[in-house]
């Protein structure tokens, strides 16, 4: 079995103090693999986002720790989590969150910019991951050109860019009809084939777990069942 690409190890989250203390993750355990997509799935409020802000060393936990490829994420100072998740990490959001004025390309290549990956290489890499989310002919297109299903291929595009080891996605079918949701799900099923990428979905969305290798549900801070996924839609 592979080593998992990220871990968490009880993992306690908690906001505010004494009577006005809530805690939002109580103990969660999880093993994020490579080449499987895991989807987290709960109802509002169940800690899905703070886990997710978590994973991606967005958010620090008040007790517990996570592994990134081995590294742990205890003590580490603010520029050691940032390097952490330019390193590992690829987020996709539910809004895309694209920048209005620049071409599908130019926001690809601002991912890699980041990572200090610039010239000719950049643009050769950026146009690779736009033609794997099956978007090289919208490479000079802007966000308000494109369709919301093509938009989240960008979010896609610009997240897997960095060769991160996990994808991690918060809603991100959420504000897509079926036919287009189905068609980001299937280039994440994709990405989670390939054995250097784990990807995990939070998601509401009950259309996407014919996709998932692996189902975790969470409920008020804890993780309280798993089951093993079909993956069929993935392997239409």
């Amino acid at each position: 079995m592979r080593e998992p690409v990220i871990e968490a190890i009880d993992v306690v989250r908690r906001y505010g103090r004494g009577a006005a203390e809530v805690q939002a993750l109580r103990g969660v355990n999880l093993k994020i693999r490579a080449g499987e997509l895991t989807l987290l799935m709960g109802p509002s409020g169940s800690g899905k986002t703070t886990l997710l802000s978590i994973l991606g060393c967005m958010l620090s936990p008040s007790s517990g720790t996570v592994r990134l490829r081995g590294e742990t994420t205890t003590n580490a100072s603010q520029s050691e989590l940032a390097r952490l998740r330019r390193q590992h990490v690829g987020f996709i959001f539910q809004s895309y969150h694209l920048f209005p004025t620049l071409s599908a390309l130019d926001n690809v290549r601002l991912a890699l910019d980041v990572r200090g990956q610039t010239g000719q290489a950049a643009v050769t890499r950026a146009l690779d991951v736009l033609a794997a989310v099956g978007l090289a002919h919208k490479k000079d297109a802007f966000p308000h050109e494109m369709s919301g299903g093509e938009q989240q291929r960008v979010a896609i595009a610009r997240a897997i860019a960095g060769t991160p080891s996990i994808i991690l996605a918060d809603e991100p079918t959420g504000a897509l009809d079926t036919e287009n949701g189905y068609a980001v799900m299937k280039v994440l099923a994709r990405i989670a084939r390939d054995p250097g990428h784990g990807v995990l979905v939070v998601t509401h969305d009950p259309r996407v777990r014919s996709f998932a290798n692996r189902i975790l549900y969470i409920e008020d801070g804890r993780i309280v069942g798993e089951e093993r996924g079909t993956g069929l839609a993935a392997a239409e």
